[in-house]
């Protein structure tokens, strides 16, 4: 089990990037073993999903990923559970449609089997910078 914070983040960072590969890859074996069994995230959208609609939506279904770049990675540590927050780098097509996004994430991670997995979380749009007048 790792014990710095430094550690835990690039623990954190290499199950991001196996995922980013997995999407762009679309291999649902790979996904699949990254995601607990239990997995439930919110989308950008508001939207719950499971590891079953996850897979379905961003393996086989119309989203199309390009790309994701993982940065700005924070994580804390709370015994065999890591709580993360980050920014994901977007690069996917949906239905046809381009889009290229930056998402605020905050990702639930768990220790188990000698290995991290993503056990859910939620991402969000950034909002525009609020711009106080003088």
């Amino acid at each position: 089990m790792p014990m710095s914070d430094s550690t835990i983040v690039e623990e954190i960072r290499a199950v991001m990037t196996a995922k980013s590969n997995a999407l762009v890859r679309r291999s649902a074996a790979d996904i699949t073993a990254l995601l607990h069994p239990d997995f439930l995230v919110v989308t950008a959208g508001g939207k719950p999903i499971s590891r079953a609609d996850y897979i379905d939506v961003a393996i086989t279904g119309s989203l199309i990923y390009h790309g994701q770049e993982v940065r700005q990675i924070e994580a804390r540590l709370f015994g065999t559970t890591a709580v993360a927050t980050l920014l994901l780098d977007d690069h996917f097509t949906l239905d046809g449609r381009e889009i290229i996004e930056t998402y605020h994430a905050l990702f639930i991670f768990t220790f188990t089997g000698g290995r991290w997995l993503w056990a859910g979380g939620q991402a969000m749009k950034p909002r525009a910078p609020v711009v106080e007048a003088p």
